[in-house]
C-alpha cells in the first residue's frame, strides 16, 4: 500500500476516536468503544472501522455505530479536508478474541 494511504488511516483513526470520545452523547457507544484500526480501500472511497468493548453486547454497539457514521463522516468532513471522504462501516475486531481461544488451545494440549 501506498504511504497515502496509511497516512489518512492513521488520520481517520485519530480523529474518529476523538469524535467517539468528545462528540458523541450515547452512552452506549462513547463509554465502552475503543478504534483498534482503519482500513481503506486503495481508491479511497471505503473504510472499514475496527472497534473493540468490554460490553458484551458486541451486535448493539455495531448497530449504533453503523447508524452513527452519516453523523461522523460528516464531522470528518468539516475536519479533515480530502478530496474524497470514505464511506464509513465500523466492524467489532476479533483479533483479542481469536488470539485468547488460541492460547487456551495451546495451553490445553500442554495440559494433555
Amino acid at each position: 500500500m501506498s504511504s497515502r494511504i496509511f497516512k489518512v488511516q492513521d488520520l481517520l483513526h485519530k480523529e474518529i476516536a476523538s469524535l467517539i470520545i468528545k462528540d458523541i452523547h450515547n452512552p452506549v457507544i462513547s463509554k465502552s468503544v475503543t478504534i483498534s484500526s482503519v482500513k481503506i480501500s486503495k481508491d479511497l472511497r471505503y473504510s472499514e472501522v475496527f472497534f473493540t468493548s468490554f460490553n458484551k453486547d458486541v451486535k448493539k454497539i455495531e448497530n449504533e455505530l453503523n447508524k452513527a457514521s452519516g453523523y461522523i463522516r460528516n464531522e470528518l468532513s468539516k475536519r479533515i479536508h480530502l478530496k474524497r471522504l470514505p464511506q464509513i462501516k465500523f466492524s467489532y475486531d476479533t483479533t483479542a478474541d481469536d488470539s485468547q481461544k488460541i492460547d487456551n488451545l495451546i495451553k490445553s494440549i500442554k495440559n494433555d
